[in-house]
């Protein structure tokens, strides 16, 4: 584990996986004693995000390990490299319902790249090498090594200069020069072309491309949710995250667009709405490292397969070779106005009482630009998309595909042990929040100072939108009447919790965790009636997407409506 790199691994031992943990005293990698497995998981998540590489969580056989599942297959759905090594029952007693057994590998199977339970020995680092490798090689993933437990504890000889088995060795294929010259084509052509940014271009590293790609074509950019960091956003040519919850001139520059260049990303319903909505009218080319992703959801026009940087970098240099740089387009100007009146009537709404959006505006103008954020699930998480504009790639980290609420504070621990030097700041809910609440433990326990802001509207929010707006304001199990004093809870886990009802009060103590590099808790009320807009319906596309109370854009931009 060492020559491969691992600095730190976040788990719990038990009973299966002592052997392990019991060769960990006597390395030099930092192991991190979680407060539950799914908390290891997402841990491992945010190490990796900012990390960079392959990540590593480990939980004993049986419980321990189904409860990592959660974590993996967030990771899975978000291309996340973490390798999750688990304990298993003895080889003798597998196959016969032993204590504390399963089969995790049976259960991960359909959700990691690769998943295998050790019966040898004398595979064991042959097969961490292969899992560890392959969680980051071509599109990143979750991997998993079972290890039976008297595997752990057998002795090995021979592991020097262990590679992976070619199969595990993914080389990027090459861009097809035809494929190429067809996009550089359809790019030239194209009116209104528009770039969509997905979290592929985060791991690839093709922030400056996708760049260099939009200036020289004059494009807006969009982003989805994994890719909101792809880009920074106070760039001219960046909107902002498209889909359900986007930005609404991010959903309006996709209609108006003649094609749409899509990079690193699966085109999920929630970014694009309907698949046949979004082929009409338009062209567009496919970029992913994952050809299987071509023609899942939306057949593209053109389709080039590989590593996001190295075709975008073959692209401009054929584009710029046959054709002149594009003048700067007035749509452009007009998308960003639209965006400009949408902000300056969400923040007028809120200067007598403190509300979820204008209180991420104000973070966003006092942390620095290299804070990284973690969210939660819910409302707070649309209000971060919307409101938080991100300034360095890969500093904006949440569970887009999964949805997993609970996923920000230990993504947040998980990113704080990776880049110790730089603010950590998880926005949160308190729905989402109490679902990990305990890594607050371990944020005292290794003095690894998170700030955390939780939105409290002492329900679930985005819940009670979907009842208010869908099924008739028919509220079910969606408000909270027994208040939890997350203030006090967060000092019974060793962390300063501070209640604030004011911005003022919000930039106070905010500036001073970060002046002093400290953890807290904020407790932030909010109102259980706020609703995230602009929202586009489920199922509906893009135009149809509604706008908050109000908010008068006709004139500026056609097919849009008032929720």
């Amino acid at each position: 584990m060492t020559k491969m790199g691992v600095e730190c691994i976040f788990g719990i031992p038990g009973g299966a996986n002592m052997p392990f943990y019991d060769a960990l005293y006597d390395s030099d990698i930092r192991s991190y004693l979680m407060r539950h497995e799914q908390q290891a998981a997402h841990a491992a998540e945010g190490y990796a995000h900012v990390a960079r590489k392959t990540a590593v969580c480990s939980g004993t056989s049986g419980p321990g390990a189904t409860n990592l599942i959660t974590g993996l297959v967030d990771a899975w759905m978000d291309s996340v490299p973490v390798l999750a090594i688990t304990g298993q029952v003895v080889r003798a007693f597998m196959g016969t319902d032993a204590f504390q057994e399963a089969d995790i590998v049976g259960m991960v199977l359909p959700h990691t790249k690769y998943a295998v339970t050790v019966m040898d020995s004398r595979r064991l680092v042959q097969e961490f090498v292969n899992a560890y490798t392959v969680a980051m090689m071509g599109r990143p993933g979750p991997t998993l090594l079972d290890i039976p437990r008297d595997v752990m504890q057998e002795e090995i000889d021979g592991v020097e200069d262990i590679k992976p088995e070619p199969i595990f060795v993914q080389t990027p294929p090459e861009p097809d020069v035809h494929s190429v010259m067809e996009a550089a084509k359809l790019i030239i052509d194209a009116e209104k072309p528009v770039i969509l940014s997905g979290g592929g271009v985060i791991f690839s590293g093709a922030t400056n491309e996708v760049l260099e790609l939009a200036e020289f074509i004059n494009a807006p950019i969009v982003t989805t949710t994994p890719g909101k960091s792809s880009v920074p956003e106070d760039h001219p040519l960046v909107l902002g995250v498209v889909g359900m919850h986007g930005r609404v001139e991010s959903d309006m520059a996709i209609v108006d667009s003649d094609l749409v260049i899509c990079v690193g990303t699966r085109l999920s319903d929630r970014a694009i709405g309907p698949p046949t909505e979004f082929e009409k009218n338009r062209k567009v080319i496919h970029i992913d490292i994952d050809a299987s992703e071509f023609g899942k959801n939306v057949k593209p026009t053109v389709s080039l397969s590989g590593d996001a940087k190295q075709i975008l970098r073959d692209l401009i240099d054929y584009i710029k070779h046959i054709a002149a740089k594009k003048p700067k387009s007035p749509l452009i100007n007009r998308l960003r106005e639209i965006g400009e009146a949408y902000d300056e009537f969400m923040l007028e709404q809120a200067t007598s009482k403190i509300t979820s959006w204008r209180a991420i505006w104000l973070l966003n103008k006092i942390l620095p630009p290299d804070t990284v954020i973690t969210t939660g699930v819910g409302q707070h998480q649309m209000w971060a998309q919307l409101f938080w504009k991100c300034k360095t790639p890969g500093s904006f980290i949440s569970s887009s595909g999964l949805g997993t609420m609970g996923f920000g504070l230990p993504a947040a621990f998980g990113a704080k042990a990776a880049a110790p030097d730089r603010p950590v700041v998880n926005l949160d809910g308190d729905g989402s929040f109490l679902m990990t609440c305990q890594t607050l433990a371990c944020i005292s326990d290794y003095n690894l100072p998170v700030i955390t802001v939780i939105f409290d509207n002492r329900s679930l929010g985005m819940v009670r939108q979907w009842q208010n707006m869908f099924y008739k304001q028919r509220y079910k199990d969606v408000e909270y009447t027994d208040r939890t004093d997350l203030v006090k809870l967060s000092e019974a886990f060793g962390v300063e919790g501070v209640r604030v009802e004011s911005y003022e009060e919000l930039e106070k103590v905010v500036k001073q965790a970060v002046r002093e590099n400290t953890a807290v808790t904020i407790d932030l009320p909010v109102g259980k009636e706020e609703m995230v807009f602009p929202m586009v319906p489920p199922g509906k596309w893009l135009s149809e997407v509604k706008l908050p109370p109000g908010l008068e854009l006709y004139g500026k931009v056609s097919s849009v409506h008032p929720a």
